[in-house]
């Protein structure tokens, strides 16, 4: 009886394996809080919910003057059928994979070169991406500008409150769309500003994007000073940008040589900041993966470094995990017009890369929360992203730690740092399957 009983659990224990896999832990941490958060806390009396790490920017919603605008811009089309269209957009660009055109064969079987390829031959076919009319650009100002904002303000705030002196009075936004990228700089930087590059390969793109700064109304003046509209990026490769943006523009280029071309180009071109945003699916996630690679093998990272999402310059834990799950993150947003659900918030997924030129700042190296915090009655554990390059699961408790490191471990959220150096005394260890009797 005892002998089926043993057996019994070996097979139950072997199920449990099974099921959940070789479950990781990391024991004996020990935690010393950032003295500026621990000084804020204990001597001006700071929350610590509301500690230095924390992303504050939730629910984000369209200004009210953009909203107005955007009624103005649509008047002319039905509303109902724009959002309606404006849906299946969103569901395009969640789905949505990149195909890159394969590079033609040289004369003698080796690789050739994308400029074998006529330049009409290397243009994608005709998509739901490609905005070549008012109403399809009138249905990504409908549908998407206020997901993309969200998510552009939630990067802006981390930049903003990491680097409060940051003053940049040119700003490029390369795949501009709508003018995403401007509301969310003017709201952080309006009076530092001199130079806004919109930069957008549609020419009805870039016009509709103006005529929401004019209120909808082309006689009116501009409510943002020194927007300039262009189709291409600048010729001249001395020419440089205090912050450059591309914002869920990067599937758009046909070849896997063009899209390093324009990475690149948009590297060579930032003097302070380089904010690189996808839709935060496994294939946004692999495109920004391969774009941090050729960075990291073709430019000289001793001048800039990786300021965010990663607290390193390694490989991404992510892929070498290999177990099909992106590295994103969540932003929360109020929606523009009401949907088939009702419901007043939506959430987006997203992936991005921001580069800053050195030197680095003193949250630099900060574990990272890469998902939600469970809470639980007398811990919450945390899955980070650690300053050596791996993934790792921290339990914090009162009793470990502290209560103050607990609190403030507790209070963050998905996306957010932890203000703390985590010391990593015992390495990751894994469960041994249990033998048969």
């Amino acid at each position: 009886m005892a002998q089926c009983d043993r057996m019994f659990g070996n097979k139950f224990a072997r199920l449990c394996l099974t099921a959940f896999g070789h479950r990781s832990y990391t024991t004996n941490v020990k935690c010393e809080l950032d003295t500026v958060t621990e000084h804020e806390i204990t001597q001006n009396g700071l929350k610590p919910r509301k500690h230095r790490g924390r992303i504050k920017c939730n629910n984000t919603a369209i200004p009210p003057e953009i909203h107005e605008a955007m009624l103005k811009c649509s008047k002319d089309f039905p509303l109902k059928s724009l959002i309606t269209d404006g849906q299946r957009l969103n569901n395009c660009v969640r789905s949505r994979k990149w195909y890159p055109q394969p590079t033609v064969a040289g004369p003698r079987g080796e690789g050739g070169s994308d400029e074998r390829i006529p330049p009409t031959a290397r243009r994608q076919p005709s998509s739901v991406f490609d905005m070549h009319d008012e109403y399809s650009c009138l249905t990504q100002l409908i549908g998407r500008s206020d997901a993309e904002y969200a998510v552009l303000m939630r990067i802006l705030t981390e930049i903003s409150q990491r680097d409060p002196d940051l003053r940049p009075r040119s700003f490029l936004d390369f795949g501009a769309g709508v003018g995403t990228g401007t509301w969310a700089a003017v709201q952080f930087w309006r009076e530092h500003l001199f130079e806004i590059l919109s930069v957008d390969k549609s020419r009805h793109m870039n016009d509709l994007a103006e005529l929401v700064l004019r209120q909808g109304d082309p006689n009116k003046a501009t409510t943002v000073r020194n927007v300039f509209y262009r189709q291409f990026l600048p010729a001249n490769p001395d020419r440089k940008f205090d912050v450059v943006l591309s914002a869920f523009s990067l599937f758009d280029q046909p070849s896997r040589k063009r899209l390093y071309e324009v990475i690149d180009q948009l590297y060579s071109t930032f003097d302070k900041y380089l904010v690189l945003v996808e839709q935060g699916s496994n294939a946004g996630f692999q495109l920004l993966d391969g774009i941090r690679n050729h960075i990291r093998r073709n430019h000289d990272t001793s001048e800039s470094h990786l300021f965010a999402p990663c607290p390193h310059s390694l490989a991404c834990p992510r892929i070498v995990k290999d177990d099909g799950t992106p590295c994103n993150f969540e932003a929360t947003y109020t929606r523009n017009f009401p949907v088939s659900d009702g419901q007043p918030y939506g959430s987006i997924h997203y992936s991005y890369l921001v580069y800053r030129k050195n030197p680095t700042d003193s949250m630099q190296g900060y574990p990272r929360l890469v998902r939600p915090t469970a809470v639980r009655s007398k811990h919450c554990v945390c899955h980070v992203c650690s300053a050596d390059g791996k993934l790792r699961d921290v339990t914090f408790t009162t009793s470990k730690h502290g209560q103050i490191v607990h609190r403030c471990a507790k209070a963050s959220r998905w996306g957010d740092l932890l203000p703390m150096h985590i010391r990593w005394q015992d390495t990751k260890k894994e469960e041994q399957p249990i033998e048969d009797v």
